[in-house]
């Protein structure tokens, strides 16, 4: 017994319960699981012996039956016969149900057909991505939840809201500098960033998330998941631009054209997502 099938072994007895007997299985299995009907061989289910149907139908474990003497399994049976199939022919799921198959060969530790899901579905490999892209970013249950009571928060009879995301630490105009307009006088600054209107709602530290991941790639990464939820939402990148002319140039109304400007706009930068409720 290897040591795979050993702790299944364990999982088995806690959930089916210890036996001091071996149980005879017959060659034709009749399974119940969970309201679907199955038939197939013993020998198909044993096929993997590194598999949960496997040590459950070893002989080391009493399973349940229904009324009807059928073995019962509390599993979602829609799904089941794709296990069934594959265990019988290597015959894969069609990727319109590879998610809900993947779950259930994980729960029926079928580690071979997890893999070769893992490797040729679009969506199965899609989900490990999100999986491996969330891993990356620290309390990212917790940025998505902020994100959504925010948006819910802010809802109006618009019927859209709008969440503004800035990074922490991102450079902006402060301190003293000079006029924009004339450059001769100093001008001290101290403001709070706004977008268009909008204030920062939400301060992420990208410090914190590795693989040298920006916030342009986490916000955008936010916002696929958030569709890929059911929400309708998109998201723009918006300059604060906050600049201040010196009090000469304020009273004399004087204005200059030219390159001078955009050096002292304030360079910060907020992801502005906007929910379409």
């Amino acid at each position: 017994m290897t040591e795979s099938t050993a702790s299944l072994d364990r999982v088995c007895s806690l959930a089916l319960g210890n036996c001091l007997f071996f149980f005879q299985f017959p060659y034709i299995v009749h399974l119940n699981v969970g309201g679907y009907h199955f038939t197939t061989s013993r020998s198909t289910l044993l096929k993997y012996d590194d598999s949960m149907l496997a040590v459950m139908f070893s002989g080391r474990h009493e399973i349940a039956k229904d009324e009807h003497g059928r073995y019962f399994i509390d599993r979602d049976g829609k799904y089941f016969r794709y296990i069934v199939n594959y265990l019988r022919s290597s015959q894969l799921p069609p990727e319109c149900v590879a998610l809900e198959v993947l779950r259930e060969a994980e729960f029926f530790c079928l580690q071979i057909l997890v893999e070769l899901l893992e490797a040729v579905s679009p969506k199965v490999i899609s989900l490990r991505r999100r999986e491996h892209f969330r891993r990356l970013i620290p309390d990212y249950e917790s940025i998505k939840t902020k994100i959504i009571g925010l948006a819910t928060e802010k809802r109006s009879c618009f019927e859209q809201s709008k969440i503004a995301l800035t990074q922490e630490g991102h450079p902006k105009l402060k301190g003293s500098i000079p006029c924009y307009n004339c450059t001769r006088e100093f001008v001290s600054v101290n403001h709070f960033c706004a977008f268009e209107g909008i204030p920062s709602d939400l301060s992420l530290d990208i410090k914190k998330v590795g693989e040298n991941l920006d916030i342009d790639r986490i916000v955008n990464f936010l916002v696929d998941e958030l569709r890929h939820d059911g929400f309708s939402c998109n998201v723009e990148k918006i300059i604060c631009k906050f600049s201040l002319r010196c009090q000469s140039c304020t009273l004399s109304g004087l204005y200059t054209a030219g390159g001078i400007l955009a050096p002292r706009e304030c360079p910060n930068v907020a992801h502005v997502i906007t929910f379409f409720w």
